[in-house]
């Protein structure tokens, strides 16, 4: 079993994948390349999962996706709420930044045990285009009404 202290980045994975090559005794692509096709693939992965599809991570090693939860606004906790600071200079009073509902990035894990605290965080890129898609009419499913096929 691996145990990890840090993130894993492409050089690692490249390292990973020479290692292999080696192993196996087949034919191995320069780190230009390889990285190219990570990248391309990561990319055609985000899209594909911000266009509301679940996808299926092979190995059984779960689903991505997106999700969609209630907003729960507790008086109580004013404080923690985000304001539009904006529309608060323009109006004179607080004004809350408010919707229904929040959308999550979400991995759903298959076989994995004992990774109950695991975060999932896409790049910062991914997560501010929910917002795109939402403008352009896309829905996402709810935590209970997740489409796992």
């Amino acid at each position: 079993m691996y145990t990890y202290t840090k993130e894993i980045g492409i050089r690692d994975i490249y390292k990973h994948y020479v290692e292999k090559c080696d192993k196996l005794k087949c034919k191995k692509l320069d780190y230009k390349q390889a990285t190219s096709i990570l990248k391309d693939f990561n990319l055609l992965l985000r899209d594909v999962i911000l266009s509301n599809e679940t996808v299926k991570l092979p190995y059984n090693l779960g689903y991505l996706g997106i999700t969609k939860f209630e907003v729960n606004y507790d008086p109580d906790k004013q404080h923690k709420w985000k304001i539009d600071f904006k529309k608060t200079k323009e109006l004179g009073y607080k004004v809350y930044y408010g919707s229904e509902y929040g959308y999550r990035w979400r991995w759903y894990k298959g076989r994995i045990t004992g990774k109950r605290y695991y975060h999932f965080k896409p790049c910062r890129f991914a997560s501010r285009s929910i917002t795109t898609q939402l403008k352009n009419g896309v829905d996402y499913y709810t935590k209970n009404n997740i489409n796992l096929s």
